[in-house]
């Protein structure tokens, strides 16, 4: 409860609620955050999650954000590309680029980011949210 607590202050329900139109989520995981996108504003989502064991839950909490008709699982990584086409996920495509405490995990973040700037349409949003370094010492352990 803490942590949920924690997040609404912080301003990340808001960042998610303002993505719009064809939406690419990178490492949507469980699908936690899926009940706080704003089913006005989308048109398609696109969650890019490469690991297959958490695809049951993630499809259950887009059913249950009601968002079933308009998410699509798509099971692999950035670096996938010949995955990535069969989705339709190419350059110039969307409207919305979301990465929630996924960049952090990345080896390459410079070209990660390249990569997900070059999915954008003219004009689009790229919604990145991340932690930082905990100043508590286990915490900081933990990370």
């Amino acid at each position: 409860a803490k942590f949920a607590e924690e997040e609404a202050k912080n301003g990340l329900p808001a960042l998610i609620s303002s993505a719009s139109g064809t939406i690419i989520e990178l490492g949507p995981g469980s699908g936690c955050q899926v009940d706080r996108y704003d089913p006005k504003k989308v048109t398609k989502i696109y969650g890019l999650e490469p690991c297959k064991g958490l695809h049951a839950q993630l499809r259950e909490n887009v059913k249950k954000a009601g968002l079933s008709d308009v998410y699509t699982i798509v099971p692999c990584g950035l670096e996938d590309v010949e995955c990535l086409r069969k989705y339709g996920v190419d350059r110039e495509t969307f409207d919305t680029v979301l990465s929630v405490q996924v960049l952090c995990s990345v080896p390459n973040q410079k070209a990660t980011v390249a990569a997900l700037y070059r999915l954008l349409k003219p004009g689009g949003q790229m919604i990145v949210y991340e932690h930082v370094k905990s100043r508590d010492l286990i915490s900081s352990l933990m990370q």
